[in-house]
């Protein structure tokens, strides 16, 4: 059974296609390159919400609450708001070379914007060390002797990073 899920009026529909929808009336968009994007997709984990990919410039797209994201000064991490616009595609969009989701939209369209300042933060000044998949829990179940669980798997479609777990119950 499908569930229809009430997007805000402005998500195109699939009839309508790819939009270009303003930044800074519903939305403002925060950009991160393809590797930089993996990696704070990597660490947010569930805590993400939808992420637009558009492949030709290599980057991915957080809808963040507008006015949120102003003033974050991070490397590599580009802020779009007022007087700047998005190709928004719709939420069955999530294939071929043009504006998808890499991340569709679910009941929610906003990402946090502090969980995804604080990922970006620590993405974007450089941990980029590759041993074990994180993730919010620290559940990464690498290790026998980890009472906290096993890691679920990381969502579809999303090129995974391996990540360090700073967690005390696991060896480095």
């Amino acid at each position: 059974m499908q569930i229809d899920i009430p997007y805000p009026a402005w998500v195109p529909s699939a009839g309508q296609g790819v939009r270009v929808l303003p930044c800074g009336r519903w939305f403002d968009a925060v950009r991160a390159s393809g590797a930089e994007g993996a990696r704070a997709i990597a660490r947010l984990g569930e805590r993400t919400g939808p992420v637009i990919h558009l492949p030709t410039e290599r980057a991915m797209f957080w809808l963040v609450p507008v006015g949120s994201a102003d003033g974050w000064r991070l490397p590599g991490i580009v802020v779009l708001g007022a007087d700047e616009s998005l190709s928004v595609p719709p939420p069955s969009r999530t294939e071929g070379p043009a504006a998808r989701w890499l991340i569709p939209p679910r009941r929610f369209c906003l990402t946090d914007p502090v969980a995804l300042h604080e990922v970006l933060t620590v993405v974007a000044n450089g941990c980029r060390t590759p041993d074990a998949y994180r993730t919010v829990e620290c559940h990464t179940g690498a290790h026998r002797s980890c009472t906290k669980g096993v890691a679920p798997p990381p969502p579809v479609g999303i090129p995974v990073i391996y990540l360090a777990c700073d967690c005390s119950c696991h060896e480095r």
